[in-house]
């Protein structure tokens, strides 16, 4: 079934990696200040506020040539980065820009929220006279932190970010290669590059904000694809050592129907666990979860899909090219 129609599984693949590269290519993506550089500002709000409500005041303190990158709840904080003017050349100048930016956007919040009340001072209470009642909380809106990000240091990040993906990918093909063989290497890694660029694409295509929980995620499924990829291939080994007359697609389609009922319940549990934590946790752990979740998807695709057929055409072609 899975080498049979092996012709289907690799050109959905192809295509969605194909896909994926053209919008990486010429749309790019919406780099977080992490990367791109920019501020970082957070601010308490105590009252009722909603991220939808908070991205407006924001987009319309900013101006139309200017967007936040990206605005996260926090419980009564809210986090808000958005990313220098292009035409800046000098830390000076981004300074500037940004201190101007943030005033603007502090006083756009201060006029839906309201500024914060000065703390008054506290009454003690004399003998014979009650204890003065506790004070209400704070209101209004509450700079807490800014930080700021040079472009040259976002730039640092992304290629630090970049070696690190391509370091893991040498370091899984040399294990493999000797673990089990130079082809089941190759093909993992095709299997994890494959998974690598489609969720780089999702992101480029959805617009998502790519920042350092992104990289943390693409690291984590990584591992986590691999060890589906292992299984699969343990089992091909397995086989093959036994194997009589069976061709290596054969020795493939036995050995991914052999371990499909197990990747099918790693996958449900993990998804299950980890979509707990998206559904309750807060932005800035959803924000870690989601490409976790995409990428776990992904990776039972290219694992199943994708890894088998690819090592059975492989090794049946060098049979037929020795021939």
């Amino acid at each position: 079934m899975f080498v049979k129609r092996k012709g289907i599984f690799l050109t959905i693949a192809l295509v969605l990696v194909l896909a994926s590269v053209v919008s990486v290519v010429f749309k790019g993506f919406n780099l977080d200040t992490d990367f791109a550089g920019g501020m970082a500002v957070t601010y308490q709000i105590n009252s009722e506020f909603s991220v939808s409500e908070v991205t407006d005041i924001v987009n319309e303190a900013l101006g139309s040539d200017q967007s936040p990158s990206s605005v996260q709840k926090s419980g009564d904080e809210v986090i808000i980065k958005f990313g220098f003017d292009n035409s800046l050349e000098t830390d000076e100048a981004r300074s500037d820009f940004a201190m101007n930016k943030i005033a603007a956007i502090t006083e756009a919040l201060t006029q839906k929220y309201g500024a914060p009340a000065e703390e008054a001072p506290a009454e003690e209470a004399t003998e014979g006279e009650e204890a003065p009642a506790e004070e209400a909380a704070p209101s209004g809106v509450i700079l807490k932190n800014q930080d700021i990000v040079s472009p040259s240091t976002g730039r640092e990040l992304a290629r630090s970010a970049v070696i690190m993906s391509i370091l893991a990918c040498l370091a899984i093909l040399l294990y493999i290669t000797f673990r089990f063989e130079f082809t089941s290497g190759v093909v993992a890694v095709l299997a994890l590059v494959h998974d690598v660029l489609l969720l780089l694409g999702i992101y480029s295509v959805l617009g998502w904000s790519v920042d350092t929980n992104f990289i943390a995620a693409i690291l984590t499924v990584l591992g986590y694809s691999i060890n589906n990829t292992i299984v699969i291939m343990d089992r091909i080994r397995e086989n093959t050592r036994h194997a009589r007359k069976e061709t290596y697609g054969e020795i493939a389609n036995k050995s991914i129907a052999q371990t499909l009922t197990r990747s099918i319940n790693t996958t449900i549990t993990t998804l299950l666990t980890i979509g707990m934590v998206y559904l309750l946790g807060v932005p800035s752990i959803q924000a870690f979860s989601l490409p976790i979740i995409i990428g776990i998807l992904v990776g039972f695709y290219s694992s199943v899909f994708v890894a088998g057929p690819l090592w059975a055409t492989w090794r049946d072609s060098g049979v037929k090219n020795k021939k």
